[in-house]
């Protein structure tokens, strides 16, 4: 009988872990910076990417051997009928038959997604692109706003990080 009391308190623990495990993920502020839906300087750094897109679909096709950790930034929600906006980064892009894959590379907010999900993405929803050519990083117009809002500490860390 002590036995069974002692699982029973056992599992009714796990099941209450379980529970505020789930409620924290839910409530749990985004990982990256936020900026607000009509921030005109978001929607400059997202209209100077997609201006710029040629530039990244050209280095993916012509796939030189200095260029490589292709990204595309995009808005993981984007006409799944949800009201919340994801932006996040998938890699590894491919592009067959106008049908643009890749990889999660950031653990999503939205629980229907994992870190290295395969995603098929809707050229629409695209806000950013990068890759790195002879380790020097391109594109990243939403990193390069992210990293002026940035502590000086932490905005030199990730210049280096991008080769700038």
């Amino acid at each position: 009988m002590a036995e069974q009391a002692a699982m029973k308190i056992l599992l009714i623990a796990l099941a209450v872990l379980s529970a505020l495990w789930l409620l924290w993920r839910r409530l749990a502020p985004p990982a990256g910076m936020v900026f607000d839906l009509d921030d005109p300087r978001m929607e400059v750094a997202k209209q100077q990417a997609r201006d710029s897109l040629p530039e990244f679909w050209a280095a993916l096709d012509a796939n030189a051997p200095g260029d490589s950790d292709f990204g595309l930034k995009f808005d993981l929600n984007h006409g799944r009928g949800l009201p919340d906006r994801e932006l996040i980064w998938a890699m590894g892009i491919s592009r067959n038959d106008g049908i643009i894959r890749g990889s999660l590379a950031n653990p999503p907010i939205n629980p229907a997604f994992r870190q290295g999900d395969m995603v098929e993405i809707t050229p629409d929803a695209i806000v950013d692109w990068c890759f790195f050519r002879n380790d020097v990083a391109h594109g990243h117009h939403i990193t390069r706003l992210m990293i002026e809002l940035s502590s000086p500490r932490q905005a030199r860390q990730a210049r280096q990080a991008l080769g700038w």
